[in-house]
């Protein structure tokens, strides 16, 4: 891992610290008792935290996770042989 991917890192890991306490914050200082403030509220941030924390900080990383359509690419290429003469 070389400087700029190490930067990286301990950005993306102190971004997600600092939403981390910010949704901490926000649950335990929410005005309204009656309807609590719960993670559930945070889901989509999350998502969005994610997506720039991995994608868009690492630009032509490749990615674990299955594509939408679930289909994983093939472990090897598929070639079709030559025929014979």
């Amino acid at each position: 891992m070389d400087k700029t991917d190490r930067q990286r890192e301990q950005y993306a890991q102190e971004l997600q610290a600092r939403f981390a306490d910010y949704k901490r914050w926000a649950m335990d200082n929410w005005p309204v008792r009656e309807q609590a403030l719960t993670d559930a509220a945070f889901v989509a941030a999350e998502r969005e935290l994610a997506l720039m924390t991995g994608a868009m900080l690492h630009p032509g990383r490749k990615s674990g996770a299955l594509p939408a359509d679930g289909k994983q690419e093939a472990q090897f290429e598929d070639v079709t042989p030559a025929p014979w003469p």
